[in-house]
């Protein structure tokens, strides 16, 4: 890392000072360290996409985002809109910080400014989803998780007050106020298995995930998966019965993963979700943002982007 563009979110209220601060402080570490260093604030939803690409024709060997895994998400978008070979950082400050979480960052920013220093980049191949949108098939990036139907509709109902005020904790919550509410829309999916043989069946929840380590109460769930895995785990969640997914949940959350009863994890490098005629309209999400309705289908790009990561 020579030359390193910062991408931050400048938040609201109380929170902006704050992050200001912390984006200085931020930047004090790195141009210590030798680095020549530029921030720029967001300005709107999705601009960090752009941003990140126009850093890349300005000549940074490194975009930093300095988020969650959604201001990941936008630069990474951006930098695989370009063929150079840009390295993506990350600096925890955002709600839902998961990636950061897997690359062993700490939770404090500056601390993880001074870890970062040490990172290299290495090849990632990220995961993309193609959905529906309002004007045709979209084409969306990610780097720890995507998936179609329960998940997505998560992220719809955790509004923004909520995750400012409790982080990640805010989706527990929502979790919990969703499974009260009963059963979840079906749909149909198409899956290929190691083997590469193609399978179908129907489900209310199809997630895929590359995150190999998780953050707190998360933190004893082993799904097999990585960040250097050429494939995903397939959560397949092939039941509407909320008992199927608040078993599975602790499950996986006791780090015990114990057999749920029409719930599979498949370790896969494609599946396909389609609509079953007279559901409601489902849609996809990507490292937390919400994409376009089915059909939806999600794989692994054979294309690289450089992330900066510790030893593994």
């Amino acid at each position: 890392m020579k030359k390193a563009f910062l991408i931050y979110n400048p938040a609201s209220g109380r929170r902006r000072a704050k992050r200001a601060l912390h984006i200085s402080h931020i930047v004090d570490v790195l141009r210590k360290a030798g680095v020549q260093v530029e921030a720029c604030a967001t300005t709107h939803a999705g601009s960090a996409t752009q941003q990140a690409h126009e850093a890349v024709v300005a000549g940074f060997d490194t975009v930093v985002a300095c988020g969650g895994d959604g201001t990941a998400n936008e630069v990474l978008n951006g930098l695989m809109q370009t063929s150079a070979e840009v390295a993506l950082g990350l600096l925890p400050l955002g709600s839902g910080n998961l990636l950061a979480s897997d690359l062993g960052l700490p939770a404090d920013p500056v601390a993880a400014a001074h870890k970062l220093l040490q990172y290299q980049p290495r090849d990632f191949h990220p995961g993309v989803v193609v959905s529906q949108g309002k004007d045709g098939p979209q084409k969306r990036y990610f780097l720890v998780a995507a998936g179609v139907g329960a998940d997505a509709q998560l992220m719809y109902r955790t509004n923004v007050k909520a995750k400012e005020r409790w982080g990640r904790n805010a989706y527990f919550l929502e979790m919990a106020r969703m499974a009260l509410h009963g059963r979840y829309p079906m749909f149909q999916v198409e899956w290929e298995d190691e083997q590469g043989n193609r399978k179908q069946g129907q489900a209310t929840l199809a997630m895929s995930v590359r995150a190999g380590r998780f953050p707190g109460l998360l933190s004893l769930v082993n799904l097999g998966s990585g960040l250097m895995r050429n494939d995903f785990c397939l959560l397949l969640f092939r039941s509407d019965k909320v008992r199927r997914f608040l078993s599975y949940f602790a499950s996986v959350a006791t780090g015990r993963n114990w057999k749920v009863q029409d719930v599979d994890a498949i370790h896969t490098k494609w599946f396909r979700c389609t609509a079953v005629p007279g559901v409601e309209t489902i849609y996809s999400q990507a490292d937390g943002e919400l994409l376009g309705s089915l059909p939806t289908e999600l794989s692994v790009e054979s294309r690289s982007v450089k992330l900066l990561m510790g030893p593994r």
